[in-house]
């Protein structure tokens, strides 16, 4: 299957990666606006059309699918030349930074009669699908409580900075915490997404509070209280203060879910899922899959599923993308509503300050 790769940031170069080791596929386009990144990857995987320009991906009529790994206000546009070119797509999270963009996109890729996939890897990932196995199994009875905690340093943090350089983390801030509309949203999406698929219910209502620490429009760090339409409530706690300036990059994250007879907990410090139910107990080790390992495993997938002509059911569909950026929107709604409260950072630099390179 032949694929084009349009963005070659971070996660596009992941993608690339992950997409050039598998042998049922062919890269056979990139794309991306810095040209000395086209250069450099074309030449290092082989690729035999590497532009700047998107569109020439994008109406090859050699190229199946298009993996859209641009920056995250550029997925709408790219994604509906997709539609109207009939591509097979398949977008990074988030789907788009506006619910009504998205909403577009996914009535546009609907109409192509084109798969969209979106790369929420949480559906992937086996930490995620064991938690899901043991709810789904009955083993701590009813669900009745989630918890998703995901803590990180902020995109620019100290060790990007000392890796990338300044310009580079600069831009990762803007297009993550700005553009992205920050952590509730950007990486929000992936708890959101993930708690409908383990609860196997749509949002009643969402609650929200959350707090800035470098003036940004849009809080660092955020806490979701959400009701599922079931009745199952799952709190989301994203932020991207985790951390802050630390020597060493240092990420928390923590799954927990509470039943009627028992409960399960897993963090990555240990890396072993814990249950404590009514007739057992387990304590497992229970490694966390790398971002490359889960992006193969949607992207076989979503192999599959064009050969198949519809959408594997564990995959995220466009709507599923959609339904995250509502539950992301609906949470910075109600946070915006209560007053984001602001904290001084200290000592830290404070360097989003409309600075042009």
């Amino acid at each position: 299957m032949r694929f084009g790769v349009i963005g070659l940031g971070s996660a596009g170069r992941s993608h690339l990666d992950v997409l050039s080791h598998m042998p049922e596929v062919e890269v056979a386009g990139i794309a991306d606006l810095n040209p000395e990144y086209v250069k450099t990857l074309g030449e290092k995987y082989g690729v035999p059309l590497a532009t700047t320009q998107p569109e020439e991906l994008i109406t090859n009529p050699s190229i199946d699918v298009i993996a859209v790994v641009a920056a995250d206000r550029a997925h709408y546009p790219l994604v509906m030349a997709c539609a109207a070119a009939r591509k097979h797509v398949l977008c990074e999270k988030p789907i788009a930074t506006e619910v009504a963009h998205a909403r577009e996109m996914v009535a546009a890729m609907r109409e192509s009669g084109r798969l969209f996939c979106i790369s929420l890897n949480n559906r992937g990932n086996p930490v995620n699908r064991r938690i899901k196995d043991v709810v789904d199994a009955g083993i701590i009875g009813h669900a009745r409580m989630v918890r998703l905690i995901g803590l990180m340093a902020a995109p620019d943090n100290r060790v990007v900075r000392e890796r990338l350089g300044e310009k580079a983390a600069y831009s990762r801030l803007v297009n993550i915490c700005h553009e992205g509309k920050n952590a509730m949203f950007d990486c929000g999406v992936h708890s959101f997404d993930y708690a409908r698929f383990l609860t196997g219910s749509d949002f009643r209502r969402i609650e929200a509070m959350g707090y800035s620490m470098r003036g940004f429009e849009y809080p660092d760090h955020g806490v979701a209280l959400c009701e599922h339409e079931n009745g199952i409530l799952t709190v989301v706690d994203k932020g991207f203060d985790y951390a802050y300036e630390a020597q060493t990059r240092k990420e928390y994250v923590r799954y927990e879910v509470i039943g009627d007879r028992g409960s399960l907990a897993w963090d990555l410090d240990n890396q072993r899922l814990r249950v404590f139910a009514h007739d057992q107990t387990l304590d497992e080790p229970l490694p966390y899959a790398s971002h490359d390992a889960d992006r193969e495993v949607i992207y076989r997938g979503f192999i599959e599923s064009v050969k198949q002509g519809a959408l594997l059911p564990w995959l995220a569909s466009g709507e599923d993308g959609l339904k995250a950026v509502e539950a992301a929107q609906a949470a910075i709604d109600s946070m915006i509503a209560k007053g984001i409260i602001t904290r001084d950072v200290g000592p830290g630099p404070n360097w989003f300050d409309g600075r042009s390179w």
